[in-house]
């Protein structure tokens, strides 16, 4: 998706808000534990598809100094607003994540909340990776999350509906396993006291593969320090959903 999301962006907080805890509160532990087994001390960081800037406030208020940047020019407008009530050690960037340019090197670069599936050619993903390497320190942390298999075969195969008092979002997911391919039809109807207003976004995905992963961070010269399968969600039956990798940096 290069343009980025133009119409989740409004709703995108409180549509999280709708799951009890958004997808920060449920990351940050895990970022937090990997910053200290890689003794990684507070510097300066890049968010890749930082969205509405809700990790990299959090962080800004642990004292780093960070560049948020996405693809959606709307996302990154409710970014820069939610900043300005927030830290001031934060820069919010209208980029794509396949061309990244920062002013200086980083200490730190992650990505959260499957936003690497987005690339859904290893092509784009290289890049991706590449420009995370050039954005970094030599030795510098790379710690991001992707959709496994799992995830995709057992919650993007189904339609859900959720409700809130300013909207009601209409969820259908597909995957494709040969193509390794997963498309979301998420239609949005925004009340307005009695009248509604309907918009709609096309998400996709990509699955891969544990060992293409590392081929590609090794390309854009990166080594895994750590990776692991995990469930973010409170129904364990759902399983280990997610991998989180952390790579650093060759020198």
């Amino acid at each position: 998706m290069a343009a980025g999301y133009s119409a989740l962006p409004t709703i995108y907080d409180r549509w999280q808000n709708l799951y009890g805890r958004d997808y920060t509160t449920i990351i940050f532990p895990r970022l937090q534990r990997s910053l200290v087994r890689c003794r990684v001390p507070v510097g300066t960081m890049l968010d890749v598809a930082s969205g509405t800037g809700t990790l990299a406030m959090k962080m800004a208020r642990k004292g780093w100094r960070v560049y948020g940047i996405d693809a959606s020019p709307q996302m990154v407008a409710e970014a820069m607003r939610k900043a300005e009530r927030g830290p001031a050690r934060v820069l919010f960037l209208h980029q794509d994540m396949r061309q990244i340019r920062l002013p200086e090197r980083v200490d730190l670069a992650t990505s959260m909340f499957d936003s690497l599936n987005h690339m859904t050619t290893r092509r784009d993903l290289l890049r991706t990776f590449r420009g995370v390497a050039r954005a970094l320190r030599p030795g510098g942390y790379f710690m991001f999350d992707l959709n496994n298999e799992r995830c995709y075969r057992r919650l993007w195969t189904q339609a859900g509906t959720m409700e809130h008092e300013d909207f009601t979002l209409v969820l259908q997911s597909r995957y494709e396993p040969a193509r390794r391919r997963a498309t979301c039809f998420v239609t949005i109807f925004s009340r307005d006291g009695d009248q509604y207003s309907r918009s709609g976004e096309v998400v996709e995905e990509r699955f891969y593969p544990r060992e293409e992963v590392s081929q590609l961070l090794a390309q854009a010269g990166f080594r895994i320090v750590e990776r692991q399968d995990f469930n973010f969600t409170e129904a364990p039956e759902v399983g280990n959903i997610k991998t989180w990798y952390v790579a650093q940096r060759v020198v």
